[in-house]
């Protein structure tokens, strides 16, 4: 899945109420842009196999290479 380009006002304003609960500071909507699409980008990038977690979900020996 693309991280998007942009967030919808619901997804700004749900990012907003969540930051101020944890940190207590309150965000411009262009701060939750910023930081909203570098976690998206961020948890991205983590959720993506490397060829080797691949090959370790292969079943026999032959489906590995």
């Amino acid at each position: 899945m693309a991280t998007p380009q942009q967030l919808s006002r619901e997804a700004i304003d749900e990012f907003k109420a969540i930051y101020k609960d944890e940190f207590g500071e309150l965000l411009s909507d262009d701060e939750v842009q910023e930081i909203a699409l570098r976690l998206l980008r961020f948890f991205g990038i983590l959720t993506k196999a490397t060829p080797d977690e691949t090959d370790a979900k292969a079943t026999t020996p032959a489906e590995r290479h």
